[in-house]
């Protein structure tokens, strides 16, 4: 028995030592995500460097290694992140939220350490803890809960379904045809102008919506997410859309749109996705760095 338990203690021992998160994966990778990600992940990569995995992170960019295990000085990482803000070669740029104290703390002992995707948090008992970053919350639309009411007259008066995004109220609704697309038309959309400042989302994948209701849409000012999927609406129609300044994602499969159609999202300053398959355009999807051209 006491042979058996000695056994079972060290299983359970391996276990959590199995358990355990390496120093990179529990304290730089999230660093990484949080401040290099956006502008060299998978999406993107400036200078063709990625730092969204461990790998890709050591391979470096086209001008050679950032990472120089053991060389905290001879890493271009490091020497980016620790410039003076006002230097051109500071890292992160355009803006945006720099490293605590704390982060590059941990970032120097990581390097120092031989920038290993293996050691465990014990390997670094000096290591900072960074304190969690406060998200903000940011509203989306006006609380809609005062005017329930009237969305749920609305509703049965059109026969579509507007739902909360969320639990939480200024996240806006989602406008659903799912169930009956047959019944949403240009006429039902104009009849939800009371509430449209609180819908976000629209799915109106096949619809009877044509280029008339791109015009009521265009008044949608919260509108982020639309669906148009098997429409009836044209590249004609699309410039109608210019006023959607915060629209982010539109599907546009199987409709009539060509690259004329293509050419009009461009405009908008928020897109970052549309979806294109089964039309007239060249494109078949196109992504944020393309439509911000």
């Amino acid at each position: 028995m006491r042979r058996l338990a000695l056994v079972v203690g060290v299983m359970a021992a391996a276990g959590a030592a199995r358990a355990e998160p390496t120093f990179y994966t529990a304290r730089v990778a999230p660093i990484l995500e949080r401040h290099c990600v956006v502008c060299h992940g998978a999406e993107k990569q400036k200078a063709r460097l990625r730092l969204d995995t461990f790998e890709h992170t050591l391979r470096g960019a086209e001008s050679g290694v950032v990472v120089r295990a053991g060389d905290v000085k001879g890493s271009e990482l490091y020497r980016r992140i620790t410039l003076p803000r006002t230097d051109e070669e500071a890292m992160p740029s355009d803006g945006k939220p720099e490293l605590s104290a704390d982060e590059i703390k941990i970032l120097e002992l990581w390097i120092a350490s031989g920038a290993s995707s293996t050691k465990s948090l014990a390997d670094f008992p000096t290591a900072p803890v960074p304190k969690a970053a406060a998200v903000p919350v940011v509203a989306l639309t006006a609380d809609w809960r005062p005017r329930a009411g009237e969305i749920a007259a609305l509703e049965k008066a059109t026969g579509v379904r507007l739902v909360p995004r969320s639990l939480v109220a200024t996240d806006g609704l989602v406008l659903r045809t799912a169930s009956a697309p047959s019944r949403c038309d240009d006429a039902a959309l104009a009849r939800l102008a009371p509430v449209s400042a609180f819908i976000v989302e629209a799915e109106l994948a096949r619809t009877k919506v044509t280029d008339m209701g791109l015009k009521t849409l265009a008044t949608w000012e919260n509108l982020r997410r639309l669906d148009l999927t098997c429409t009836g609406v044209t590249s004609a129609g699309l410039a109608a859309l210019a006023p959607l300044q915060r629209l982010e994602g539109i599907n546009l499969t199987d409709t009539a749109i060509d690259d004329a159609g293509v050419s009009a999202l461009k405009s908008l300053p928020a897109l970052r996705r549309a979806w294109l398959f089964g039309t007239k355009s060249a494109d078949t999807e196109l992504v944020r760095n393309e439509v911000s051209k």
